[in-house]
């Protein structure tokens, strides 16, 4: 398999996750209002960087550094297809639990689970 599918695809997963990742670190109350996420406290605008920026934003340097050297290429797409799995999964467990038809959340869950069938697909094929 020509590494060019793997690359792209973890290097625009990358992407995706930095710029997540520096929008909640940079400024997280607009970010977590998109999702309406209240945060009142420094503690909370604190745990939130954290969480949402820094994961993010650790995990895309990750997937960019996997992108970049074909022999990482399978450890980076098994791990994006987890990541992504557990938030297309919890998010529609959310979304059923909630009873919610938020048009965002199903944008979201239209993005991650695919990306994730999509990366595991990949990492079958780079692991032949």
């Amino acid at each position: 398999m020509s590494p060019a599918g793997p690359r792209y695809t973890l290097g625009i997963t990358a992407l995706v996750f930095v710029i997540i990742g520096v929008g909640f670190l940079l400024v997280p109350v607009s970010w977590a209002a998109s999702v309406d996420i209240v945060l009142p406290t420094a503690m909370a605008r604190t745990d939130l960087r954290a969480t949402y920026g820094g994961f993010d934003l650790a995990f895309g340097l990750f997937l960019a550094r996997c992108a970049h050297r074909p022999t990482w290429h399978a450890a980076g797409l098994y791990a994006a297809a987890i990541v992504l799995a557990g938030f297309g999964l919890s998010r529609l467990s959310g979304l059923f639990i909630e009873g919610s038809l938020d048009p965002f959340m199903w944008k979201l869950l239209a993005v991650e689970l695919p990306v994730a069938a999509l990366c595991t697909w990949l990492y079958r094929r780079v692991r032949e």
